[in-house]
Formats: C-alpha cells, sequence, structure tokens
C-alpha cells in the first residue's frame, strides 16, 4: 500500500472548509486507483497566525470525521 493525498484547507467568510482526496497508488493492492474524495465544513476560530490555524483546522476536520457521518461525501 502506498497512499496519495492532496487537502485544500480553505478560509471562507466565517468557515473553514477542508477537502481533498486519498488513493492507494500500490496497484498490487489497489489497481484501479479508487478514490476516496472528501469535504468537512467548520465554523471559523478567528485564529490568525498560518501554522495554528492549519493545524487547527485539520485538527476540527478530524474530529468531525468521528462525530458526524454526514460530514464526507
Amino acid at each position: 500500500m502506498r497512499y496519495i493525498a492532496k487537502i485544500h484547507v480553505l478560509d471562507v467568510m466565517d468557515k473553514v472548509v477542508v477537502s481533498g482526496y486519498v488513493y492507494d497508488a500500490d496497484p498490487i493492492t489497489d489497481p484501479d486507483h479508487e478514490v476516496l474524495e472528501f469535504t468537512y465544513e467548520a465554523q471559523g476560530t478567528g485564529i490568525s497566525e498560518p501554522l495554528p490555524w492549519l493545524l487547527n483546522s485539520l485538527y476540527r476536520a478530524l474530529v468531525q470525521t468521528q462525530t458526524s457521518p454526514s460530514g464526507s461525501k
């Protein structure tokens, strides 16, 4: 297995949107390279420093995956 992912984190008005995709690029474990796409949205927090904003946004998206199955597509 060899996973490849691309994640976009966007600050849109008063929301933060985390979206992207991930797939297994290994031709043995997943010869069709099926892509899993996702989108999560959370209320913005007003964090003004780039790295804390990014880490907070990714963490909140992770928490949402554990608590709200309707957050993914």
